[in-house]
């Protein structure tokens, strides 16, 4: 979160200072007599997630145990958006709706009998639904039909944790969401009057909890039972970059 903090900062200083300049270009004019909640902007983007972070035990006693973690990486997702002007044609409000899903098909589940320990192949999956709510600004700019923008505002995230490994699945008991802040900044091109192709990047460190458990007590494993019905807790970040390349309508 503090890092998300930082960089938020740190994007804002150079938007200040951009904001100063008197820069005249016909698309991001700026019209002091523009209606309130104008000039809408309705994009979809594929989005490339490069990590997820998942604490397996965060409510344990044990601080070994909490602070235990696995690293997914190489996400894909889609996501669709929707902008509106906000008093002046270079500040933009804009809600963001997202799918993501991120797997690992070379985990490792440990299971621990009364004399020996198993180690087997498990698939790990999550998948996450964020709503972000951002505000946008337009960086002035010299060059026609190009616009650059900085932004950050709050997400909320919800969304699953599954692992599989054999023909068994956990099953979902629990899940709750999460706030997190948003740090963005991204670069569009305006193709034709209305239409344009943008490619933007996004910070954020969302988070959700989910408690699961598999569907059998035990699992025999060459000749050997092995406890299995214990519920478990975890808690899943998207503390990775995500990279979004798509196409818009601007009303």
């Amino acid at each position: 979160m503090l890092r998300l903090i930082l960089l938020s900062v740190a994007l804002l200083i150079p938007s200040i200072g951009f904001s100063q300049n008197k820069v005249s270009n016909s698309a991001l004019k700026t019209n002091s007599d523009s209606p309130f909640f104008s000039d809408v902007i309705v994009s979809g983007s594929l989005n490339y997630v490069s990590s997820a972070t998942i604490q397996l035990a965060p409510y344990s006693a044990d601080l070994v145990e909490r602070n235990s973690t696995l690293d997914i990486s190489g996400g894909y997702g889609y996501s669709f958006s929707l902008r509106t002007k906000l008093f002046r044609n270079d500040l933009f409000l804009g809600v963001t709706a997202e799918f993501i899903k991120i797997q690992d098909n070379d985990a490792v589940l440990t299971l621990e009998g009364d004399t020996s320990i198993a180690r087997i192949k498990l698939t790990e999956s999550i998948t996450a639904y964020p709503v972000e709510f951002t505000a946008y600004f337009n960086v002035p700019s010299f060059q026609e039909n190009l616009n650059i923008y900085l932004g950050g505002g709050i997400g909320l995230y919800s969304g699953d944790r599954k692992r599989k490994f054999l023909n068994y699945e956990s099953e979902t008991i629990s899940k709750s969401f999460g706030l997190s802040l948003v740090v963005l900044s991204g670069i569009e091109y305006y193709f034709e009057k209305n239409f344009m192709s943008f490619m933007e990047l996004r910070f954020r460190d969302g988070e959700y909890d989910v408690k699961s458990k598999f569907p059998l007590d035990f699992v025999n494993i060459n000749g050997v039972s092995y406890p299995l019905g214990k519920e478990i807790n975890s808690k899943i970040f998207l503390d990775g970059l995500k990279v979004s390349f798509g196409l818009g309508y601007r009303f």
